[in-house]
């Protein structure tokens, strides 16, 4: 059984797909190395299709090249340094990347992403740190607390529960959406303590833009 993939390759697309299987499956030139459940697949410039059990973690990383995930993987950590990474679903996410968008549909843990220009975006995630130079974060169903920062574009977030939630950025509009009932407190001073009546704290910060709590 195959319990975790190390991909790497210069260039090319990466495109890895979880299903009902134990062994792991290649398609396109590449060295497969396999070692008590640890597979390594590198290339130097092709694209790649892997196809991994369900809920294998993964490991990817490529210069220049798409990275896309399909089924649901286990612990998904992704390298780029330009091209677009998509993640359907997975256990958890780490995306780092020079430039390129982030998209992920479903993570059921910790949802981390930075990119320095691109938008990210989550469908749904649990607490989640996310980081964009310049570009637009949306985090559309958070269950956990929430980091999100960018120099230049909108945040939206919408939470699932009553979670912290720190967000900021330079130029560009701030939004975050809390469940019916919710009493957030909203402190001026970030070091100032939460009273007992509410359930969560709220700092939001545009230099340039509208911030909306609702």
């Amino acid at each position: 059984m195959v319990a975790s993939v190390r991909i790497a390759t210069k260039s090319g697309r990466i495109r890895l797909i979880a299903e009902d299987r134990d062994d792991i499956e290649v398609d396109g030139r590449a060295t497969v190395v396999t070692d008590d459940g640890r597979t390594t697949v590198e290339t130097t410039g092709n694209a790649l299709e892997v196809r991994v059990p369900i809920g294998c973690d993964v490991v990817a990383g490529t210069v220049s090249g798409k990275v896309e995930t399909k089924g649901p993987l286990g612990g998904v950590a992704i390298v780029t340094e330009s091209g677009r990474v998509t993640v359907e679903q997975a256990s958890s996410a780490d995306v780092r990347t020079a430039s390129a968008r982030i998209e992920v549909g479903r993570i059921g843990g910790e949802f981390r992403a930075h990119t320095n220009s691109g938008r990210i975006t989550a469908e749904a995630s649990g607490a989640s740190d996310v980081s964009t130079a310049s570009g637009r974060i949306t985090l559309s169903e958070v269950s956990g607390r929430v980091r999100a920062n960018c120099t230049s574009g909108r945040i939206e977030v919408r939470l699932v529960g009553a979670h912290d939630v720190e967000a900021e950025t330079v130029s560009g509009r701030v939004t975050i959406e809390l469940p019916p009932g919710t009493r957030p407190h909203l402190p001026d001073d970030p070091a100032e303590a939460r009273p007992p009546d509410c359930d969560c704290t709220i700092i939001a910060r545009s230099v340039s833009g509208r911030v909306s709590v609702t």
